[in-house]
């Protein structure tokens, strides 16, 4: 018989365990495969076509005679010019016909975005290194979000290019690099101009740690944000601040707006879109709320540490969607990083939300599944499910103001090192000073 005593006291051989690097690793190249055969099989939205008229004008006649011609080519220059550079490459490529976009642009114009997606997820897998935060768990959801996979792998656009950018500005803060946070967070505004609203939180952050650095953060920013725009400032001043900093979006589809247009509806009073003109004064009082809030956040946080920043920035952006005059579905893509970093479980609520919205949205533009191009003459039927997303940012900033008030109460600047993800993040948004 076998010596069993011998047998029982041999080390167990353990299965490999997967790393964290390994699992996120690997949701992240199944999700890069899925964004890029969609990519390649579909047209996308109607922004593609819109895009593709835009470079083609600019590769053919100027930024300048762009900006002067569409008062609805509300980019900065570096977006308009890479534009015209994608336009002329894919013409190149694949020459297209009369009036048409050339055969190779909508995968062109969306490659950039996902590989945006995949360096955005190789810094917050860089932060989990460093902080064990984000878990597991929320970065695998992130690689695999279906918000992602239908913003970068179909919609068309360059959004996630100015997330991504946004988040290096935003990681370099924890690292305490203050020159190659105002060079990106400018390169940010070169791509979309809303970033814009997130500087004063920035610059308090860095006045906090001395007057050098905000000097440095203020100029650096300030220098680098006239050399992205100067074509523009120089050539067409007028248009680019009407255009592209005068911009609001679209009204009446979202958050505040949206239950005016619903209360004046049920009141039977013209809710077309020329009689939206009316909610003018309203949009002006709600830039000024997004602006203010933002402003009074960075104040109340300018002494959080570097990854408390990330929450700040987070909070930011709840504040936005909560009060945002005009918006666009794919601009949930804008937080999504910044809401996994403040709290995983709210990010994972919002997500689910979102995609219900974008679904919505996308299948409607499309005529249902399968998905091949958005159809812009689609009446904004999906305006109803965005209330679904923007309650739960309004959950978030609920939930934000209640832990501040209980950190005010336990003695504010308190740490909470044994509290859940949720908790830890819901008490953050009190520390202020």
């Amino acid at each position: 018989m076998p010596n069993l005593d011998s047998a029982a006291s041999r080390p167990r051989i353990r299965s490999p365990k997967w790393s964290p690097v390994l699992i996120v690793t690997a949701a992240g190249i199944i999700a890069a495969a899925f964004k890029i055969y969609c990519a390649a099989t579909t047209f996308g939205s109607c922004d593609v076509t819109i895009h593709c008229r835009f470079g083609q004008i600019v590769d053919s006649m100027g930024l300048d005679y762009m900006y002067r011609l569409d008062r609805h080519f509300n980019h900065p220059p570096v977006t308009g010019t890479f534009f015209g550079l994608l336009y002329h490459l894919a013409a190149w490529i694949t020459p297209p016909v009369a009036h048409a976009a050339p055969h190779s642009f909508p995968f062109l114009l969306r490659l950039p975005s996902i590989i945006a997606d995949a360096v955005v997820l190789l810094i917050l897998l860089r932060l989990h290194q460093r902080t064990g935060n984000p878990p597991v768990w929320s970065l695998a959801l992130f690689a695999l979000s279906p918000v992602a996979f239908m913003v970068s792998g179909f919609h068309g656009n360059v959004d996630p290019i100015m997330v991504c950018l946004l988040l290096v500005a935003t990681y370099f803060c924890v690292e305490e690099h203050v020159l190659l946070s105002a060079m990106f967070l400018a390169l940010a505004c070169a791509i979309k101009i809303i970033p814009l609203f997130l500087v004063p939180a920035f610059f308090f952050f860095w006045l906090n740690r001395g007057a050098k650095p905000a000097s440095k953060f203020a100029a650096v920013f300030g220098v680098s944000c006239l050399a992205v725009w100067s074509e523009a400032l120089i050539g067409s001043p007028s248009y680019f601040f009407r255009n592209v900093l005068g911009y609001s979006s679209y009204a009446g589809g979202w958050g505040i707006t949206y239950w005016c247009v619903f209360f004046l509806d049920a009141l039977h009073f013209d809710v077309t879109p020329q009689s939206l003109n009316r909610l003018l004064p309203l949009l002006t009082v709600l830039k000024l709320v997004v602006v203010a809030l933002a402003i009074i956040l960075g104040w109340l946080r300018r002494k959080q540490s570097g990854t408390g920043f990330l929450a700040t920035i987070a909070l930011c952006w709840i504040c936005f969607a909560i009060f945002a005059p005009g918006f666009i579905p794919y601009y949930l893509v804008w937080m999504a990083p910044f809401v996994l970093l403040y709290s995983p479980r709210w990010y994972a609520i919002l997500t689910v939300a979102s995609s219900i919205y974008l679904f919505a949205y996308y299948n409607m533009m499309s005529h249902g599944i399968p998905w091949y191009a958005s159809d812009p003459s689609v009446p904004p039927a999906w305006n109803d499910w965005g209330t679904i997303p923007w309650f739960v940012m309004v959950a978030i900033g609920i939930g934000a103001v209640i832990g501040w008030r209980r950190g005010r109460v336990k003695g504010g600047n308190s740490v909470f090192a044994g509290s859940s993800p949720t908790q830890i993040a819901l008490v953050n948004a009190a520390e202020s000073n």
